[in-house]
């Protein structure tokens, strides 16, 4: 094989691949034979309550195993990698509601995001010596740029519980990114937030994705959102994907209308009256 032949195996790699997952807890099957190739850049994955999209986050970040197939970091098979090893490779997550540490400040519960990238042992840290010093300095440096880009930079030294449900969401999704992840997964990101939050957690989110090769998935209720982020959108439904495409092709699909979208939805047609009965 050619160095030529290996680069483009490496490239059409995905970034994260579901290869016939099932899930079962005793005998209620929550995900049956679920395929998806996730793409660099934005990824919707949208569907009822209950149809097992937080139950794909869970077994991607080790909170849950599959029953049978993989789940696949590029070409590492995920069941192999406990949960701190999945975070090394690159996967991270947040979730519906912020897993944060309240009396602790902002920027503390962002430089958690940062453990990962830390050399310098407890010795080091005990002694403070100039080498953990300047790694600390740094990653606090770094922890305050993302804040400044998310608009919480004024809010870094405040105890976390002090912010709004919004703002705490959006201090996850910080500590998420500062590790500098291949895979983002945020469950609901837009839920809680004010109109202002949400155009800043979006904006920061494009800016990040433009920059990189991140693959970002996104599990929201909010079908504007996702259907102006993601030019792609994955449809599940009872445990099964039953229509992916692009924004357009998922709303007009009579198969996603009748599982999801409702008929609300197809008498709004194009104008953006309809309402989705399941969101």
């Amino acid at each position: 094989m050619s160095i030529n032949d290996l680069s483009e195996n490496a490239q059409s790699v995905a970034p994260l691949t579901l290869d016939d997952l099932h899930v079962a807890f005793g005998g209620n099957r929550v995900l049956e034979g679920v395929n998806i190739k996730f793409a660099p850049g934005f990824n919707g994955l949208i569907g009822p309550n209950g149809a097992g999209k937080t139950t794909i986050f869970n077994v991607l970040s080790g909170y849950v195993d599959a029953s049978s197939g993989k789940a696949l970091l590029g070409d590492k098979d995920l069941a192999k990698l406990k949960q701190t090893g999945r975070v090394r490779n690159g996967i991270c997550r947040t979730f519906q509601s912020p897993k944060l540490i309240l009396d602790a400040t902002v920027m503390e519960n962002v430089l958690l995001g940062m453990h990962t990238s830390f050399k310098r042992g407890h010795a080091s840290e005990l002694f403070r010596l100039p080498a953990q010093k300047k790694e600390e300095t740094l990653a606090r440096e770094k922890c305050m740029d993302m804040l400044e880009e998310f608009g919480l930079a004024e809010d870094a030294h405040k105890e976390t519980g002090d912010l709004s449900l919004g703002s705490q969401k959006i201090v996850e999704v910080c500590r998420a990114l500062v590790g500098d992840p291949k895979v983002l997964l945020l469950d609901e990101p837009a839920a809680g937030l004010g109109a202002d939050d949400v155009t800043i957690l979006l904006k920061g989110l494009r800016r990040i994705v433009e920059d990189t090769d991140l693959c970002l998935v996104i599990i929201e209720h909010d079908l504007e959102l996702v259907t102006t982020m993601c030019p792609i959108i994955y449809v599940l439904h009872f445990g099964r994907i039953i229509s992916e495409g692009t924004p357009e092709e998922i709303t007009s699909d009579p198969v996603v209308i009748e599982a999801y979208l409702g008929s609300g939805y197809a008498e709004g047609g194009s104008d953006g009256q309809g309402e989705p009965d399941a969101v």
